[in-house]
C-alpha cells in the first residue's frame, strides 16, 4: 500500500502542474485539489507504515482514505494490468448505477459501449507503453445520455518499481462543453449576421481598423485581409477626418457617445464614395475602441445632386418652362418664361395656360389626343407676348402621372423660334441661290428648266441652254488668292446680268461655271449672236486688287428638243459642247453635236472599266528587252502594261494611264504590275531562262504613296527575288516636283537593294545639283533625242553631254526608242550602255518574249567604239 501511495504521489502531482486548456481551467483546479488531498493521505500512509506499525492506526488511515475517495466529486479508479477495477470511488460507481463493491472486478467492456470501451483500452495501452501520465477528453454514454469526461490516466508501480496497474482521475465536463457549444453557435450566428450584412461594419482602435466585414471591404474595393490594421487616414482624407473629430467633442469625452456623420471615403483605386456612418464607443480587448456601421449613400447623394441640378436647370434654362396642375392652372414658371413672354411669375401663377385655350380646334384636338394616348406632344404654335406681339414658338408638352396612373401635372417647354424661322427662310433662299453672287444655283436652274419644258409641251417654244465656263480663272485664284477670285466672280456676274437681262435666266452652277436659260430665241444665228456678245463682254479687262486681268469664256449650247428633252440631258450636252469649245482654243462657243457624246461615252466607258479591270483580270504585261550596246546580249527587260478592254480591245497605256492617274486607280494598278513583274522573273528563272533584271515604271502617285517601300519589299519577298534584280524607273518630272522629299524617299528605296533609274531624262527641268544627290544607277535618254540621231546636231550634243556626265557619275545609260542601225551604231560607239527599241524587238506578252529570248543570240558590233573627247 505504501509503494502504491508513493507511486501515486510521484506520478499524479506532476500531471497536476501541467497547464490545462483554458476552457477547463476551473475543473483542472478542482482536480488538482483532489489530487493534493489524495497525495497527502498517501504520504501519511507511508509515514505510518514506516514508523508506526500499529494495525489500528492503519485501519483508521484506510477508513479516512476511503472516505476521502468516496466523497470526492471526481471519478477515481485503480485497475490491474488485465483491465479489471481494483478500486473505484463512489462517484464512478454511481455514474453507472452501482456501488463501489459491485464495480470492483469488472472491466470497461462491461460498463461502456463497445466502441467507447475500445477507445479507453487504446488510451490505457498508450499509458502502459510510455509509463507516463496522459490526459484525454473521453465521451461515454451512460443511461443513453452522452457525457464528456476530462480524464487523467497514469501508471501505478509496486515497491520494486515494476508496473502494477493503472490509475484514473476524471472530471465530468459535459455542462461546460454544452455551454461552449451554445456560445460557439451564438458566435457563429452573430458572425454570419455581421459577415452577410448589407451594410459595412467596422471596429476602429488607435485610429486603425481592427475589423471590417466583407460588405465594407466590397464598398471600399479592398480584400478583407488588406483592411485589417489599415490606418483610418488611408480611407478618409485628412480634412474630412479632422472634421469628424471636431464634429462632436462631447462624444469623444463621453464614453459610449454616439455619432452620425457623412463623409467621402477613399476607395482602393483612389475614387471616392459617399458614405454615412453610425458609430459608438465601447471597450474592446480591454481598451477603448469605436464600432460602427457604414452605409453607401452614393445613390442618395447623386439623387440629391440631380434634384439640385434639375432645379438649377429649371431656373437657368434658356427655354421657357411652365408647370400646370391637372386643370391646366399654372403653378410654376422659370425666369426664361418671363424673359420670353413678358409675364412675371406672379402674373402667370393661377392662370389657365394658353397651351389649352388659345388654339384652333383641330390643333387642340390633336394635342389632347397625343397627351392622352402617348403622354407627349411636340409642335409649333404662334404665341402672344404681354405687349401683344405675336411670335412663333416651338412647344413640347408632357404629362405627369402618379403611381396609380392618375394625371397630376402638365409640363410645357417652349422657345422663341423667330430667329430660326428667319434662318430657315435664309436657308431656303440659299438652297436655290448662290450666296456669293445671289444668282440661282443648280437646283434653281433645274426647276426653271423643267418649267420651261412643261410650257413647251403645252405649245410654247422650247428652251435652249448656254453653259458658260470662265477661262484662266484658276490662274487668278492661284496668283492673287480666293478673295480676288470671289471679286472676279462678282464682277463677271454683274457683266453677265447686264448682257442677258430680260433675255434669259442666269444661274451659277459653282466655281467658274454659269448657265443661261434662253426661251424664245431658238434660231441658231440668234443664239450665236448672243454667245458672241457674252464672249465680247467677258473679254473686257478687269481691275482686281490694282491689277488688270483678262478673263475669257468658253460657251457650249444645247437646244430643246434636239439635244435633250429633260433638264439634266440639256445641261450635260451643253457641258460637253463647252469642253469642245475649250479644246478649240477657248474664248469661243460650240453648239452641241451628237458625235461629241461618243468621245465622252468612250472616256466614261474607260473610267468605269478601269475600276473593275483588276478584278476582271483584263490587264496584261508586255516585255521589251534592253540589250548590251556592245554585245547585244539581253541585259534587262522593261515591263509595260496593256489593257484588253472587252469593248475597246487592246488599249495602249497612253490612253488609260492618265485616266488612272486622275482617278487615283494607278496605285492599285502599279502595285499589281510590280508584284506580277517580280513573279514573272522568278518564273523564268525556274524555267531555265535567265533574265538579269526587270525594270518597272513608277507613276507619280505611286512614288508619292507612303506605302511604296513596303509594297516593294513585299513584292520581292513574295516572288523570292533578289532586290538587285529589280529596277524602278521614275520620271524626271516626278522627282523634281519635290526634290528634297524625293532624295529621302529614293534613299529608302535604295536601302532595299533595288536599282533606281531616271526615265525620260533630258525632257524636264532638272537641277544638276539635285541630280547629283539622287542615289541613281541608270539614266534613260528620252526617245525624242534619239529620233534625230545621228544627223541632228542638237540631239547629238545633248546625248554626248549626258553620256559624259553619266561616265563621271558612274551611271549606266539606256537609250530608248532605237529604231535604226545608224542610231544603234552611233550610240554604241559613243559609249551608251544599253539599247532599247523597235530595231530589236517590240514589247510582247510573256510567252512570246520567252520564245524570243531563247532564240536570241547577241552579236559583236561591226563598228569601232568612239572615244569621247
Amino acid at each position: 500500500m505504501g509503494a502504491a501511495a508513493l507511486s501515486l504521489l510521484a506520478i499524479v502531482l506532476p500531471d497536476v502542474g501541467l497547464n490545462p486548456q483554458p476552457v477547463f481551467e476551473h475543473h483542472v483546479t478542482s482536480l488538482a485539489l483532489n489530487l493534493a488531498f489524495t497525495a497527502a493521505a498517501l504520504i501519511v500512509a507511508v509515514l505510518v507504515e514506516g514508523f508506526q506499525r500499529s494495525e489500528a492506526v492503519l485501519q483508521e488511515f484506510r477508513a479516512r482514505f476511503e472516505s476521502l475517495l468516496d466523497h470526492s466529486p471526481n471519478i477515481m479508479t485503480m485497475q490491474s494490468l488485465d483491465g479489471r477495477f481494483l478500486m473505484v470511488n463512489r462517484a464512478f460507481a454511481q455514474l453507472f448505477g452501482f456501488s463501489p463493491n459491485q464495480v470492483v472486478g469488472k472491466t470497461v467492456d462491461e460498463l461502456l459501449l463497445s466502441h467507447e470501451a475500445g477507445r479507453v483500452r487504446e488510451h490505457d495501452a498508450q499509458v502502459i507503453n510510455c509509463l507516463e501520465p496522459r490526459q484525454y477528453e473521453e465521451m461515454f454514454t451512460v443511461g443513453g445520455v452522452p457525457c464528456v469526461m476530462l480524464t487523467t490516466r497514469f501508471p501505478l508501480f509496486d515497491a520494486d518499481g515494476h508496473l502494477a496497474g493503472l490509475g484514473t482521475i476524471a472530471t465530468d465536463v459535459s455542462d461546460t462543453k454544452a455551454e461552449e457549444q451554445a456560445r460557439r453557435e451564438a458566435e457563429e450566428k452573430y458572425r454570419a449576421l455581421v459577415e452577410q450584412s448589407l451594410v459595412g461594419i467596422f471596429i476602429l482602435q488607435d485610429e486603425r481598423l481592427v475589423y471590417a466585414n466583407p460588405k465594407l471591404a466590397e464598398m471600399l474595393g479592398y480584400p478583407v485581409s488588406e483592411l485589417e490594421n489599415l490606418p483610418i487616414a488611408r480611407l478618409i482624407g485628412p480634412f474630412e477626418l479632422e472634421q469628424l473629430k471636431r464634429r462632436d467633442p462631447r462624444r469623444v469625452r463621453n464614453y459610449g457617445g454616439k455619432l452620425l456623420a457623412s463623409c467621402r471615403a477613399i476607395r482602393r483605386d483612389g475614387s471616392l464614395v459617399d458614405v454615412e456612418m453610425h458609430s459608438r464607443r465601447f471597450e474592446y480587448c480591454g481598451r477603448r475602441a469605436t464600432i460602427g456601421v457604414v452605409v453607401d449613400v452614393s445613390d442618395r447623394v447623386s439623387a440629391d445632386a440631380e434634384l439640385q441640378l434639375a432645379a438649377k436647370v429649371f431656373e437657368n434654362s434658356a427655354e421657357g418652362i411652365l408647370i400646370t396642375d391637372a386643370d391646366a392652372n399654372i403653378i410654376a414658371v422659370n425666369l426664361a418664361f418671363t424673359r420670353i413672354t413678358g409675364f412675371t411669375q406672379d402674373e402667370a401663377l393661377g392662370r389657365v395656360s394658353r397651351m389649352f385655350r388659345d388654339w384652333g380646334s383641330e390643333q387642340n384636338i390633336a394635342m389632347l389626343h397625343d397627351l392622352q394616348t402617348i403622354g407627349h406632344w411636340h409642335g409649333e404654335m404662334l404665341d402672344r407676348k404681354k405687349n401683344g406681339e405675336r411670335y412663333p414658338t416651338e412647344l413640347s408638352i408632357s404629362t405627369v402621372r402618379d403611381p396609380q396612373g392618375l394625371l397630376t401635372h402638365f409640363v410645357g417647354v417652349f422657345s422663341d423660334i423667330t430667329a430660326r424661322k428667319q434662318s430657315e427662310d435664309r436657308l431656303q433662299f440659299l438652297a436655290t441661290h448662290d450666296p456669293l453672287t445671289g444668282l440661282p444655283n443648280r437646283a434653281g436652274l433645274i426647276a426653271r428648266v423643267d418649267e420651261a419644258i412643261f410650257r413647251a409641251a403645252a405649245g410654247a417654244e422650247g428652251p435652249a441652254l448656254m453653259f458658260i465656263d470662265l477661262d484662266r480663272f484658276k490662274l487668278i485664284n492661284d496668283s492673287f488668292g480666293h478673295q480676288a477670285g470671289d471679286e472676279t466672280l462678282r464682277e463677271t456676274t454683274a457683266r453677265l446680268i447686264r448682257v442677258t437681262e430680260k433675255r434669259g435666266f442666269l444661274a451659277r452652277l459653282g466655281g467658274d461655271e454659269f448657265t443661261l436659260l434662253v426661251e424664245g430665241e431658238h434660231k441658231q444665228a440668234m443664239l450665236a449672236s448672243l454667245a458672241e456678245e457674252i464672249i465680247a463682254t467677258l473679254s473686257q479687262p478687269l481691275m482686281i486688287q490694282t491689277h488688270e486681268v483678262f478673263v475669257t469664256g468658253s460657251i457650249g449650247i444645247s437646244v430643246f428638243p434636239n439635244d435633250g428633252t429633260d433638264a439634266q440631258t440639256l445641261l450635260k450636252n451643253a457641258d460637253v459642247a463647252m469642253y469642245r469649245a475649250k479644246e478649240a482654243g477657248k474664248n469661243t462657243y460650240q453648239f452641241f453635236a451628237a458625235d461629241m457624246n461618243s468621245q465622252t461615252f468612250e472616256r466614261l466607258l474607260m473610267e468605269n472599266g478601269l475600276r473593275m479591270a483588276l478584278e476582271r483580270d483584263e490587264f496584261e504585261l508586255h516585255y521589251q528587252p534592253l540589250l548590251d550596246a556592245q554585245t547585244h546580249a539581253i541585259a534587262a527587260v522593261e515591263v509595260l502594261i496593256r489593257w484588253r478592254h472587252p469593248q475597246l480591245g487592246l488599249v495602249p497605256p497612253n490612253r488609260f494611264i492618265p485616266l488612272a492617274e486622275e482617278t487615283g486607280l494607278i496605285r492599285n494598278i502599279g502595285h499589281w504590275v510590280l508584284a506580277s513583274a517580280c513573279r514573272q522573273l522568278t518564273a523564268w528563272d525556274r524555267a531555265g531562262l535567265r533574265v538579269p533584271r526587270v525594270a518597272v515604271n513608277l507613276s507619280t502617285r505611286q512614288f508619292e504613296h507612303a506605302a511604296l517601300v513596303q509594297q516593294v519589299r513585299e513584292a520581292l519577298m513574295s516572288a523570292e527575288l533578289s532586290a538587285d534584280r529589280l529596277e524602278l524607273e521614275i520620271t524626271e518630272s516626278t522627282l523634281m516636283k519635290n526634290p528634297v522629299e524625293a532624295v529621302a524617299f529614293l534613299y529608302e528605296l535604295k536601302g532595299l537593294g533595288v536599282k533606281l533609274a531616271i526615265d525620260d531624262f533630258g525632257t524636264g527641268y532638272s537641277s544638276l545639283s539635285y541630280l547629283m544627290r539622287f542615289p541613281l544607277d541608270t539614266l534613260k535618254i528620252d526617245r525624242s533625242f534619239v529620233d534625230g540621231l545621228p544627223e541632228d546636231d542638237d540631239s547629238l550634243t545633248i546625248i554626248e553631254a549626258i553620256l559624259a556626265m553619266a561616265r563621271k557619275r558612274g551611271f549606266e545609260v539606256v537609250a530608248e526608242g532605237v529604231e535604226t542601225e545608224a542610231q544603234s551604231g552611233f550610240l554604241s560607239r559613243k559609249g551608251c550602255s544599253l539599247l532599247q527599241g523597235f530595231l530589236f524587238c517590240k514589247p510582247m506578252p510573256a510567252a512570246d518574249f520567252e520564245r524570243f529570248a531563247r532564240g536570241w543570240h547577241g552579236n559583236a558590233p561591226v563598228h569601232e567604239p568612239l572615244v569621247l573627247a
